[in-house]
């Protein structure tokens, strides 16, 4: 089956989702990461007779892609021999909780979480996934604090899986990048121009000025606040997103996350009580009550600066989420830069949402069809 793939792929156009370059399918551009160092070989497939190594080699074997203007960079050979890629960025300024929302997310997913839905999950590439798991996820469900994303000037996507719905294979690759590259110009933030779906995280701490808040913010080392103020990496981003009208036609989610520390604050209080029972996919009717709570939420509390999103893009849904369920209990410091912990095991709050409804405005999932007055789905 890998080989009749392998056939296929080399017609199929791609595109490179850091650099944007167009590339096919190419045996003679394949390599294998060679064990300790991981070194990157020349790969020919004719070499390996025997079927069965072979298959198994290409699915670890990676392609690089022709771009030379910029850092070599390779893809994972299996992102290539399935159905169009989508790429998913997640988009705030540094310490909005984006690193461990992906990782909150992967968790879930690594749990099962999207099985009872008819979705199965396995990674793009075995042993980056490892390494993603190793570095990210398994140290967040220990307890400990992520680091922040360092900034580049080359982006390439954090972790991929292969999403299989209904039996159509998709790769989903994932942008945590940091907010300090979303303000570069070139190819650091070159891949806007092609992803598919964004997710703008709202920190909660920072876009709200509830009295109660001040406590947490000091806890969590968040500066005072500026009323009204947005997230510059907002703007950034919508005005390097391509659009045919005046609005932007990609898919879109604003995510409120930290909401555990609005958990007693209504509606948030009614939202995450009601992450209970077995995951399914939201309604329409479901999807427009959550979205009209949020945006109802940030107005009244003079947040409306984060809605940004939802008034520039055609298709947007909104969702209260908690990475963490928890505030951390040590934070890193310049003096302990790694010393961050939470006080006890994390419990994330609606982490999946924003990802079932991306997936339904992209058509990975059916749609629910649109709800009065949604802007969503």
């Amino acid at each position: 089956m890998d080989d009749d793939r392998r056939a296929e792929a080399q017609h199929r156009l791609v595109r490179c989702p850091s650099c944007l370059e167009e590339l096919y399918f190419d045996d003679r551009r394949l390599f294998l990461p060679v064990l300790p160092s991981n070194k990157m070989e020349p790969w020919d497939p004719s070499t390996e007779p025997n079927a069965i190594r072979r298959a198994d080699q290409l699915n670890r074997a990676f392609l690089k892609c022709p771009n030379e203007r910029v850092t070599t960079h390779f893809l994972p050979v299996p992102y290539l021999l399935h159905d169009r890629p989508l790429t998913v960025a997640f988009v705030g300024q540094s310490g909005t909780g984006k690193t461990h929302l992906l990782a909150a997310m992967m968790a879930e997913i690594g749990r099962g979480g999207l099985d009872p839905l008819g979705i199965r999950c396995r990674s793009v590439n075995s042993s980056r996934h490892h390494a993603y798991l190793a570095g990210s996820v398994n140290e967040l469900e220990a307890g400990r604090v992520l680091p922040q994303t360092a900034a580049r000037d080359f982006v390439e996507f954090t972790d991929a899986l292969l999403v299989t719905v209904d039996g159509r294979t998709r790769p989903v690759a994932f942008f945590d990048v940091a907010g300090e590259s979303l303000k570069l110009d070139g190819p650091a933030t070159e891949f806007l121009l092609g992803v598919d779906a964004v997710i703008f995280v709202v920190d909660a701490l920072r876009a709200l000025r509830l009295n109660h808040l001040v406590l947490a913010r000091e806890i969590a080392g968040v500066s005072q606040i500026q009323p009204g103020v947005p997230d510059p990496t907002f703007s950034i981003v919508l005005d390097r997103l391509p659009r045919k009208s005046e609005l932007c036609e990609l898919p879109t989610a604003i995510v409120l996350n930290k909401c555990d520390v609005l958990r007693f604050e209504p509606p948030v209080d009614h939202w995450l009580r009601a992450d209970v029972g077995p995951p399914h996919v939201p309604t329409a009717e479901e999807i427009y009550r959550e979205s009209r709570d949020v945006y109802a939420f940030l107005s009244h509390h003079q947040a409306t600066p984060w809605l940004k999103p939802f008034a520039e893009c055609r298709r947007c849904t909104l969702h209260f989420v908690s990475a963490t369920g928890m505030s951390p209990a040590v934070l890193p410091s310049a003096n302990r830069p790694g010393a961050g912990a939470f006080a006890s095991a994390i419990r994330p709050r609606r982490v999946l949402g924003p990802l079932l409804s991306i997936f339904q405005m992209c058509g990975l999932l059916p749609s629910p069809g649109a709800a009065t007055g949604l802007k969503g789905v």
